[in-house]
């Protein structure tokens, strides 16, 4: 479901955007939209500033004040009845101390239905009939496996914490 780029409320079928000639993005609620118009009408441009949320950390227009342990807090709908506003920022667990051992075993399957795909292609689909068939299947094993070992080593730099690794964080 779509939420207001404003405020972050929960949009239903009600979604308003402006138009093209306006160059502002998004989707927003009737309120916002009503609000961010009128600064645009009256400075030609958007004036107000985007915040980051003090829960999601999501930048928005308008965040409702809440107060949380004898603090104040600017949060946006959606987070302004969280219980636990002051959490990690990337919610990830920690980091453990070595690579799982199921990962590492889908890793070598991969690597082994690598090196068993260019084998079949070069040692015997030549030998064959219909050679065609046999080079698409040992290439499709070798394919196979090159995904599945790409995919555990990217997982492993996830797990592990390297920075190359972590997806970016913006929901756009």
């Amino acid at each position: 479901m779509t939420s207001c780029t404003g405020c972050n409320t929960p949009l239903g079928w009600k979604k308003y955007n402006f138009q093209k000639q306006w160059r502002i993005h998004g989707y927003f609620c009737r309120e916002c939209m009503k609000r961010i118009g009128q600064d645009f009408d009256d400075h030609g441009r958007i004036t107000i500033p985007k915040t980051p949320c003090s829960s999601c950390h999501q930048e928005f227009y308008f965040l409702e004040s809440v107060w949380h342990e004898k603090k104040q807090r600017r949060c946006c709908n959606v987070c302004k009845d969280a219980r636990y506003i002051d959490r990690p920022s990337d919610g990830l667990p920690p980091i453990p101390p070595r690579i799982p051992m199921m990962m590492a075993i889908f890793a070598a399957f991969g690597v082994l239905l690598m090196i068993a795909g260019f084998v079949y292609v070069l040692l015997v689909a030549p030998q064959q009939d219909s050679s065609l068939l046999h080079v698409v299947i040992g290439s499709c094993m070798s394919g196979g496996g090159f995904m599945l070992a790409r995919k555990m080593v990217k997982v492993r730099n996830l797990i592990l914490g390297k920075s190359g690794a972590i997806p970016n964080k913006s929901i756009r």
